[in-house]
């Protein structure tokens, strides 16, 4: 068996000459997108930490409305209180751990064996607080009568996240139980 010569060249055979990159082209390549890399994370991380805290602040704001809107369609009273387990009140104002709605049949601010849990929120990742510029004045429950009200209700929550005390989202709660969002920006309910 004769062994070919040697290989044909590309041009030979008409092909056009490609060229690859060098390795040293490729390190610079490289190096590039790793600084732009390092300069977008920052901003993509004040980016997450915003719609982190957007959405803790509506999760509040539509369990608040949930209440309100159980309490007229099954004419009773329907309570949001502060809650670490998702089981029970806890009576303290750390609504950063979560909080329950429940249907208070009997009106004494306690889920009560045979009353109905609603809605479960657990604990909210990545804010450092869920409180008032008065923390020793929030409420721990709000109780919406059959009537769609919530006596003397009037509340604001302030939601600051984790290392970005520069956001800020404000939930404004009238004194009849009505919950807002406020605009982003915005630091105080009126």
């Amino acid at each position: 068996m004769t062994c070919p010569g040697p290989w044909p060249s590309p041009q030979s055979l008409g092909l056009p000459l490609v060229r690859g990159f060098t390795l040293l082209e490729l390190l610079v390549v490289l190096g590039l997108v790793a600084v732009l890399a390092g300069l977008a994370l920052p901003s993509w991380s004040t980016v997450l930490s915003r719609r982190s805290l957007q959405s803790s602040a509506e999760a509040l704001v539509a369990d608040l409305r949930l209440a309100r809107s159980e309490a007229v369609k099954r004419s009773a009273v329907v309570a949001v209180c502060a809650s670490s387990d998702g089981q029970s009140c806890q009576g303290t104002a750390v609504w950063r751990e979560g909080w329950i709605v429940f249907v208070d049949r009997d009106a004494n601010r306690r889920l009560d064996a045979g009353e109905e849990l609603i809605r479960v929120q657990a604990q909210l990742a990545g804010l450092a607080s869920v409180a008032s510029l008065a923390p020793h004045n929030d409420k721990t429950i709000f109780s919406y009568q059959p009537t769609g009200w919530a006596k003397a209700a009037s509340q604001t929550f302030l939601f600051t996240p984790q290392g970005g005390a520069a956001l800020l989202r404000v939930v404004c709660i009238s004194s009849q139980g009505r919950p807002t969002l406020r605009p982003e920006g915005a630091s105080q309910c009126s």
